[in-house]
């Protein structure tokens, strides 16, 4: 009924949590990993950009008994701070992002982020935002699309599938997930990625990823949220593919050459980061791509 949460035990090994010691899942979706928190003792604030995924995560987790220490939150995560201060939370002992998106989301919601079902084209996590995939794919140059596709998803024939879609387009307008997805299969050769995986799921990625701005989300986020931890807290990040491990990567390097005086900063606490064991991959196959990096606050003196 609802998604199983990636790294859910190294999670909560790595965030140590201490009974009613305040956390931040600040992308909450199904609630699996503010649930296991909650039944270590810990309280959390739970923030969510999407009413479903809310709506969802508060009925899980007031079934299961937790509703008196949770406090769920829709916003933007890239505003963690004000959401943080504003509802008391402004000095945690833990922050956790798990940047990927929970089967609900890809597979159930009518959004448009997987091509597994036929729904409008549109991407958007968040209704306010103006643009949407359909938007994009539709009037974005044919070099532009290429650029696109391929800065952020590493797909080798963004070329080509940028060809295609404005030659369909010049005959009717993209407008669903299926369109699209067979577009792009058909602009795909034969053994495409040796099966391993749809045409479609690199296009999909870099569209999704811009439609929400998810890069800079997290570049903005970041940094917030370290002054939100308390020293000895520690941050969590989960993400799915290069682009975003990159910018945590980066994120850490920089925190570990802050050391001035008694001024905070943020020290890796794992060498490498932490991938799903093949038990896990096997069980869920998503979670194959996960790679979890972990902070921790201190004060150099």
């Amino acid at each position: 009924m609802y998604h199983e949460p990636v790294l859910k035990e190294e999670v909560i090994a790595h965030l140590q949590v201490k009974e009613g010691q305040k956390y931040i899942d600040a992308t909450l979706g199904d609630g699996g990993h503010t649930l296991a928190i909650l039944e270590k003792g810990g309280i959390v604030l739970g923030i969510d950009i999407n009413d479903q995924s809310l709506e969802r995560a508060i009925h899980r987790i007031n079934s299961a008994g937790y509703g008196k220490s949770f406090f769920p939150c829709k916003g933007n995560f890239e505003h963690i701070d004000a959401l943080a201060e504003d509802t008391g939370f402004n000095q945690v002992s833990g922050i956790l992002m798990d940047l990927g998106y929970s089967s609900f989301q890809l597979d159930e919601s009518d959004i448009g982020l997987s091509f597994l079902r036929d729904s409008p084209l549109d991407m958007r996590l968040n209704k306010d935002l103006g643009v949407t995939a359909a938007d994009l794919v539709n009037s974005l140059s044919e070099k532009e699309l290429t650029q696109l596709i391929s800065n952020y998803s590493d797909e080798k024939f963004a070329k080509s599938f940028a060809h295609a879609i404005v030659l369909s387009r010049n005959l009717k307008k993209i407008q669903t997930t299926r369109q699209l997805a067979d577009i792009l299969k058909s602009a795909s050769s034969p053994g495409y990625e040796h099966g391993r995986i749809h045409p479609a799921t690199r296009t999909f990625q870099a569209l999704r990823i811009v439609v929400n701005d998810e890069l800079g989300n997290l570049e903005r986020s970041l940094p917030r949220a370290a002054r939100l931890l308390l020293p000895g807290g520690r941050m969590i990040v989960i993400s799915f593919h290069s682009l975003e491990d990159r910018i945590v990567k980066m994120f850490a390097k920089e925190q570990e050459r802050i050391r001035n005086g008694a001024q905070p900063w943020l020290k890796s606490v794992t060498t490498k980061p932490v991938e799903p064991t093949s038990t896990e991959v096997q069980s869920n196959a998503r979670s194959r791509s996960a790679k979890m990096r972990v902070l921790e606050r201190k004060v150099y003196l």
